[in-house]
Order: C-alpha cells, then structure tokens, then sequence
C-alpha cells in the first residue's frame, strides 16, 4: 500500500519514471525526427521546382528547333531564284520585314515562344561571302527567346543550291 502511495505521489510531481522496455520515444527524439523529415520534404520539393523549370526550358528550345525546321522547309519548298528576295532579311520583331510567306511562320514563333520569341533569317550569295560558289546561298535561320531574363538562340545554317548549275 505504501508503494503505491510514493508512486502516485511520484506521478503527481512530474517525476514518474519512463520505462524503456515498453518501446516508446522521448519527445526530443520525436522532435528531431521531424526536423530531419522535414528538411527532407523541402529539398524533394525544390528538386521538382527545379525539374519543372527545366522541363519548360527544353520545351522551349525543342519549339526553337522546331520552328527553324518549320521555316526551313518553307525556304527549300520555294523557288531558288526566289529565296534571297522573299527570305533575306526577315526579322519578327520588326514591323515590315516579315514577308507574306513568312507571316505564318512569324505568327508561330510569338505564339510559341511568347512574347520575347523572335526570328531572323539572312541569306548570303557568292557576292557576299567568298567560300560560297556561284549557284547556291547559305541561309542562316535564327530563334531568340528569354529564359529567367536570359536571351536564348538557336541557330539553323544550311546551303542551297540551284538545280542544274
């Protein structure tokens, strides 16, 4: 009876004794736990913060290719004599260069690539570059876009030539 009386007493003051045996955990070891599991949580969280934004900047440089391919095709598809005067100089930010068989093409690069999205194309002949012969021309076809306040450019070099020369 007094045994159990200095017990209760005991357990009334705050002093009860913890037994290790029935498998439970301090609240310091709770607490710790927690903080781990939580730094944890919060660096899984910024992996896919990171991933995400990655995954949106090659989404925008596979629509930059794709966009030169686009215009490229076009370029190839027309008529030789046709292409220095319809193709060269094109540039989408600035009002009147664009083309009427560029426009299409110049539509897509804003929609796709938003407003910071931009193309420029410049065709050289022989007259204008040395290693270039007579009967072909060397298209430069260029995609500029801004990621986190970085201007971004993909760059499409190919040569034509004319059928028969």
């Amino acid at each position: 009876m007094r045994l159990r009386r200095r017990q209760r007493a005991s357990a009334l003051r705050g002093g009860a004794r913890f037994n290790r045996a029935q498998g439970g955990v301090t609240l310091t070891e709770l607490m710790v736990s927690l903080v781990i599991i939580a730094v944890g949580i919060l660096s899984l969280g910024r992996l896919f913060i990171f991933s995400q934004r990655h995954a949106y900047y090659g989404r925008a440089e596979t629509m930059a290719v794709s966009l030169a391919t686009e215009i490229r095709e076009k370029i190839l598809s027309d008529n030789f004599d046709d292409v220095k005067s319809i193709f060269d100089d094109v540039d989408t930010s600035i009002e009147g260069s664009v083309t009427l068989p560029c426009t299409m093409w110049a539509q897509h690069v804003t929609d796709e690539l938003g407003p910071t999205g931009r193309g420029e194309i410049q065709i050289y002949d022989e007259t204008e570059d040395a290693e270039i012969v007579a009967g072909m021309v060397t298209v430069l076809i260029m995609i500029f876009w801004t990621e986190a306040d970085v201007e971004k450019s993909v760059d499409v070099r190919f040569s034509v030539s004319k059928m028969g020369v």
